[in-house]
């Protein structure tokens, strides 16, 4: 582990090098090696326990690395402590003021670096208008719901000028409506500070939509790193595959593969019907429809396989299904290890 604090590199983001957290004989991160460039947005994303929290935390200085290095700006900080690493963190608890006034939980970090009044006005006004407190600016966080008090964290996280954002499921306690609202405004100023944004969430939507780029972790170990669309299309593993996506892909085992379908290339036809050149098919039960409005997901069961589910514009009039796909467009999976194996393109592209 690094000690001191290097000279600058030349690189003005985040950098993690090799970076482990073990407590006793349980790795939480394993030799993580990542970056996020000055005004890119990187979400981690995985399941509880995958280690993304973990992550956060070293990274905020708030548990010791065991092994690696953490470098902001061209230099490491990986020895320094939390309030000298110009971080910003909003986590899933509010951690305010609970004797201030929204206002003052806001301005009290930039008054105490003498920032001008004028400007802290200015900063304040912006940001209560984005995260909509602007009628609650005197009232205290026992006073507000838990969904505003989440919002006056976000808040104050965003007027402090950090070198570094790093937000853990920041959005978890407000409703579906004002994150749908939310995101795309959060996404554009968060963007717009030039710094490097860490984003951790347990929500494939919000981490597509937010991010620029994804990283996939599971028990601590990073599976793949890259947009949203070549993680979907592209997948390393099964894992990643079934993780990104939603209907979640369809897994057929074939002895020592597994293919992959994603649900919106397979097609429905009448039981019987002749398989075209090139297709393959299932024949199965209806089991039930989920109408969405614009979409159908529908449920066939196939003997001998799970339940795989079609996504399309309209439900089936018959209860005994073909479910067909071209060959082209199955991904193919290592049954036993998960690994994607060779030969296995875009099936968006074929």
């Amino acid at each position: 582990m690094s000690g001191s604090i290097s000279d600058d590199d030349g690189f003005k983001g985040l950098e993690l090098r090799q970076l482990s957290r073990r407590v006793d004989n349980h790795t939480l991160v394993d030799q993580l090696s990542l970056t996020v460039a000055a005004g890119e947005i990187l979400a981690v994303l995985g399941p509880s326990g995958c280690g993304k929290s973990s992550t956060l935390r070293l990274i905020a200085g708030l548990d010791p690395v065991s092994s690696g290095d953490i470098r902001l700006g061209g230099r490491s900080i990986t020895a320094l402590p939390p309030a000298e690493r110009q971080v910003a963190m909003v986590f899933q608890s509010y951690a305010l003021f609970p004797h201030l006034s929204v206002e003052r939980n806001l301005s009290l970090g930039l008054e105490l670096r003498g920032v001008d009044k004028a400007e802290i006005k200015r900063e304040l006004d912006q940001v209560l208008t984005l995260m909509q407190l602007e009628g609650l600016r005197q009232r205290k966080p026992a006073e507000l719901s838990g969904g505003q008090r989440q919002r006056v964290a976000l808040a104050r996280a965003l007027i402090r000028r950090p070198a570094l954002f790093l937000l853990d499921e920041p959005m978890s306690n407000l409703d579906a409506q004002l994150r749908d609202n939310l995101r795309a405004e959060l996404r554009t100023l968060l963007r717009s500070t030039g710094v490097p944004v860490v984003y951790v969430t347990h929500d494939q939507h919000e981490a597509m939509g937010l991010a620029d780029r994804i990283a996939v972790l599971r028990e601590g170990r990073l599976q793949q790193l890259g947009s949203a669309e070549t993680l979907y299309r592209d997948p390393a593993n099964r894992f990643v595959a079934r993780f990104l996506g939603s209907p979640s892909i369809n897994l057929i085992e074939r002895g020592a593969t597994q293919l992959g379908l994603r649900p919106e290339l397979l097609e429905l036809a009448d039981a019987g019907s002749a398989v075209p050149a090139g297709w393959e098919a299932l024949e199965g039960q209806l089991s039930h429809s989920e109408w969405l409005g614009d979409r159908v997901i529908t449920h066939v069961q196939c003997p001998g396989q799970a339940t795989l589910k079609v996504l399309s514009r309209e439900a089936p009039a018959s209860e005994t299904l073909q479910v067909r796909w071209r060959k082209s467009q199955a991904l193919h999976f290592d049954a036993r290890s998960g690994e994607r194996l060779p030969g296995s393109s875009d099936p968006h592209t074929v």
